[in-house]
């Protein structure tokens, strides 16, 4: 998602036309468009997913606005850390 955010950052100035377009030759602007594109769309995507886990995940909103989770989920969802919280 970081990369995802510099190439959109790099090839906007690119195809920024009305201060940076004209420092570069049109096929750079073409690839940096493409590019743009496709950074957009990961992003985008990435956030609907994201948000659609978060939803789905029973317990998950709780533990995002609460802070805590039940036994239960950290068993399943975590167990490795789950078997250090009951050793101690």
């Amino acid at each position: 998602m970081v990369a995802c955010r510099l190439l959109l950052l790099a090839s906007g100035i690119v195809i920024w036309r009305r201060y940076f377009s004209f420092y570069f030759p049109i096929e750079i602007i073409r690839v940096a468009a493409v590019v743009h594109a496709f950074a957009a769309f990961v992003l985008i995507v990435g956030i609907i997913v994201h948000i659609y886990a978060a939803l789905w995940i029973k317990g998950s909103i709780g533990a995002m606005t609460r802070g805590t989770v039940t036994y239960g989920w950290a068993r399943k969802h975590h167990p490795r850390w789950f078997k250090e919280l009951i050793g101690k």
